[in-house]
C-alpha cells in the first residue's frame, strides 16, 4: 500500500506517486479500478463515472476513506489521435466558466460528467459536497489532468467545496490569463503540475493564443533531474523555455531581448512557439503513442519512482 498524507501542504513526492498511481489505473475497468483503489486504503466507498458520446469521452472514479476523497479523471486513449485538443483557438466565451474564458473541448469533457447522474446519484460534485471532514485530492494525466483542474475550479467557485490538493501529469494549458489570475489565489498553491522531458501535450494549446498555465512545475529534464518551479501564473520567458524543452540560457537571453516586441504581439508568440516545437498540431493529430515522453506508465510513473527515491534519502518524501 503507498502512503498518502491528506493534510500535505506543498509538495510531497509521496502524495504524487500515489496519485501518479490513481491516473493511470484510471485508464483501466471499472473493476481494476476498485481493487487498486480497495488495494492501497480507498475501500470505503467507489464510484465509477463515464459519460462517452461524439464530443466527448470523459470516465474517472471517485473512492474514499475515513480521511480523503480522491477523484482520478482518465485520460486519452493512447490509440487515438488529440482530437480534443488540436483546436488551439477553442477558447470558449466569456460566461461559460465565471466571466473567463476556458479551452472548449475541455469544459465540455467536464461538463458531461459534472452534475449528472450515474448508478442512481450525482457522483461530481455531489460526492464532494458530501464529504464530511474528508480532504479532497484530484489527480489526472493529459485530457485527465485538464478535466483534474477545471473540476477543482468548479469545485471551488460553484460549490465552495476546498480541494487540498490537485496532482496531474502532462497536463495541457486549460483557460485564459484572466482564468489563471481567478484561480490563482484559491487554487494556485495546490496545483501541481508534473512535466516529463519532451512531453508537447503541457506545452499546448499555445502561450500567444492566450492560454496560461499557472500553479507549481514539477520538471523532469533528459538527464531525470527535477526542477520545481514555485507556484506562479505562467509568463512569456517561462512559456518560451518550457516551449524550448529545458534551461537554455542563449535562448532565455534572446526571450528577454525579444520580450518588449512580443509581449503585444501573439502572433509573433505564437510563431515563434511553432518553431520551437516543430508543427505541434501534426504531431498531436498522429495520435499520443508517437509523443514522446507522455506515457503515464512508460515515462512518468518511472520518473516519480526514482524521483520518490531521490525525496526519501534527502528524507523530503
Amino acid at each position: 500500500m503507498l502512503a498518502f498524507d491528506p493534510q500535505a501542504h506543498g509538495l510531497s513526492m509521496q502524495n504524487a506517486r500515489l496519485l501518479g498511481e490513481a491516473a493511470n489505473i484510471a485508464y483501466q475497468s471499472p473493476e481494476t479500478c476498485q481493487k487498486w483503489a480497495r488495494d492501497n486504503g480507498f475501500g470505503e466507498d467507489f464510484d465509477f463515472f463515464s459519460n462517452m458520446g461524439p464530443k466527448t469521452d470523459t470516465n474517472g472514479f471517485v473512492a474514499q476513506n475515513a480521511n480523503t476523497i480522491l477523484v482520478a479523471f482518465r485520460g486519452t486513449n493512447p490509440r487515438e489521435r488529440i482530437d480534443w485538443i488540436i483546436d488551439f483557438n477553442a477558447l470558449k466565451d466569456k460566461g461559460a466558466f465565471q466571466g473567463v474564458q476556458v479551452h472548449e473541448g475541455f469544459f465540455d469533457a467536464l461538463g458531461a460528467v459534472w452534475g449528472h447522474t450515474f448508478g442512481g446519484k450525482q457522483i461530481l460534485p455531489g460526492r464532494l459536497l458530501n464529504r464530511g471532514n474528508r480532504a479532497v485530492w484530484i489527480t489526472g494525466h493529459s485530457l485527465g489532468g485538464a478535466l483534474a483542474e477545471l473540476a477543482a475550479a468548479r469545485a471551488i467557485v460553484e460549490n465552495g467545496v476546498p480541494v487540498q490538493g490537485v496532482y496531474t501529469f502532462g497536463q495541457p494549458r486549460v483557460g485564459n490569463d484572466a482564468f489563471a489570475k481567478k484561480m490563482e489565489t484559491p487554487l494556485g498553491a495546490r496545483i501541481f503540475r508534473f512535466i516529463n522531458n519532451l512531453d508537447i501535450v503541457p506545452r499546448v494549446p499555445l502561450y500567444g493564443m492566450g492560454y496560461r498555465h499557472y500553479g507549481s512545475e514539477i520538471f523532469f529534464n533528459s538527464k531525470e533531474q527535477q526542477e520545481d518551479l514555485p507556484a506562479t501564473i505562467e509568463d512569456l520567458l517561462t512559456a518560451i523555455r518550457l516551449a524550448a524543452t529545458g534551461i537554455n540560457l542563449t535562448l532565455l537571453e534572446e526571450a528577454a531581448k525579444l520580450t518588449l516586441a512580443l509581449v503585444t504581439d501573439n502572433n509573433a508568440v505564437t510563431k515563434r512557439e511553432f518553431e520551437l516545437l516543430g508543427n505541434p498540431k501534426a504531431v498531436l493529430a498522429a495520435g499520443i503513442a508517437s509523443i514522446a515522453d507522455h506515457s503515464m506508465e512508460n515515462s512518468y510513473l518511472p520518473r516519480l519512482m526514482a524521483a520518490l527515491g531521490r525525496a526519501a534519502t534527502t528524507g523530503q518524501a
